[in-house]
């Protein structure tokens, strides 16, 4: 395991899981979701999960060790709650490989008629803990069998079983889909946020 701080002083940044702004929030859960799950297909949404995901494999791969685990503070993204501002490249690849690995367990439950049990909670998913040094040979390896197990017992995807996002409401498969790809999009910005810092 590796981690390096940097020597900043640490920002004052709200709580882990406070959210999004109540006017983000309103727009993502009654204007952005449901025009995105009406115009983009299963497969056109995670082709652009797997786009964006390689682009953030290019740039964190382009990083030498320090870098990669350097944090830096991002000024305010659409769609990045203010705890999530001061990340590494490394920790933002920790925090999208566990919530990919968060949606291959229950995306396919939802589509066959499945509720989980378990609630979402933000704070559950921060990548708040060691990270492996392979963190990017970890992530490249997940992107390239995620949909493979994501569809291995897939079921109806425009089922109507939903299980609620603590900003968003109830999303049934296609929506939690639909998140992951957004929520793939935020991060790769964030990083090239991060990644110019570094090298400004």
């Amino acid at each position: 395991m590796y981690a390096k701080d940097s020597k900043e002083l640490l920002p004052q940044l709200d709580r882990a899981g406070a959210g999004i702004s109540p006017s983000r929030r309103w727009m993502g859960k009654y204007l952005l979701f449901p025009s995105l799950r009406q115009c983009l297909t299963w497969d056109r949404t995670w082709k652009l999960y797997e786009k964006e995901g390689e682009k953030i494999f290019r740039l964190a791969n382009s990083l030498d060790r320090d870098e990669l685990f350097e944090r830096v503070l991002v000024p305010p993204l659409f769609g990045l709650e203010d705890n999530s501002r001061y990340y590494s490249v490394a920790m933002v690849l920790m925090h999208l490989l566990i919530v990919g690995e968060a949606l291959v367990r229950r995306i396919p439950p939802l589509s066959r008629g499945i509720r989980p049990d378990d609630q979402v909670k933000i704070e559950d998913v921060k990548p708040y803990t060691e990270i492996p040094e392979d963190i990017v040979e970890r992530f490249a390896r997940f992107m390239q069998c995620y949909r493979r197990r994501l569809e291995r017992n897939l079921g109806d995807i425009h089922l109507d079983n939903t299980t609620p996002h603590p900003w968003f409401g109830e999303l049934n498969p296609k929506g939690w889909s639909t998140l992951g790809m957004v929520h793939q999009i935020v991060h790769r910005r964030q990083i090239e946020a991060i990644v110019d810092r570094l090298k400004s």
